[in-house]
């Protein structure tokens, strides 16, 4: 096999290195913002993970700020994203943006072992269809949700999780719900990875409320003066 000069190659490698975008200027929040906006996802997801761990805020912000939409479908950013709010113990966490259409509810999620004592530390991972129904406008199945964040129960066991109220699939009559998943080092959920409302009038039609007889109902309260709706669920982990 022949072999190329030394200076052959010493060029073509300085060739490579200039024909490379140059890493932007700012905070790595900012320079997160110019990766994903060029179309970076991987670079954006590198460079947020330095504040993502600084700030117990920048996760929140991340979920829903426009500027960092391009990066959100990557695998990558959003494993940046949920282990940083996992990491600062964020116990409260809003999946939807203030702006999204639908209705609001405001969903408590009381965690307890098989003795029914609180559990601290439960670590959850949820998302959801928006209120048409969808997951994601672009990307079917829900693999990929545009809805999703994480939390941790605090000292009482307690998590709270804002979003509008999800819709059926599009074109069916299947119950409004939640997906979650929910552990703690080796105990898991002992129900479905779903949570329903108990005042959906679809899990009540003829062959809805069998399917989901063993789904965890949220406990719904009147909508209060807020204009959300809250409630409560309680899950066991073994």
């Amino acid at each position: 096999m022949r072999t190329l000069p030394a200076a052959l190659v010493i060029a073509a490698l300085a060739s490579c290195q200039s024909s490379a975008p140059p890493e932007p200027e700012g905070t790595p929040y900012e320079r997160a913002v110019a990766h994903a906006g060029a179309g970076r996802a991987g670079a954006a997801a590198e460079a947020l993970a330095e504040h993502l761990r600084a700030d117990p805020a920048a996760p929140q912000r991340a979920l829903h700020d426009p500027a960092l939409a391009p990066a959100r479908d990557d695998p990558a950013f959003r494993r940046e994203v949920t282990r940083a709010l996992l990491e600062h113990g964020v116990t409260e966490v809003t999946i939807a943006p203030e702006d999204e259409p639908g209705d609001w509810v405001e969903v408590t999620f009381e965690t307890v072992d098989g003795d029914g004592a609180p559990l601290a530390g439960v670590e959850f991972l949820v998302f959801a269809t928006d209120a048409e129904g969808v997951y994601h406008p672009a990307i079917e199945g829900e693999r990929t949700p545009r809805l999703f964040g994480s939390f941790v129960t605090g000292e009482d066991g307690l998590g709270v999780v804002r979003t509008v109220r999800p819709g059926p699939y599009p074109g069916t009559r299947n119950p409004r719900h939640l997906h979650v998943g929910a552990r703690k080092g080796d105990m898991r959920m002992t129900t479905p990875g779903y949570v329903v409302f108990d005042d959906d009038p679809l899990l009540f039609e003829e062959g809805n409320e069998e399917p989901r007889g063993e789904a965890p109902r949220i406990r719904m309260e009147p909508v209060g003066g807020d204009g959300i709706a809250r409630g409560r669920v309680t899950l066991t982990l073994r």
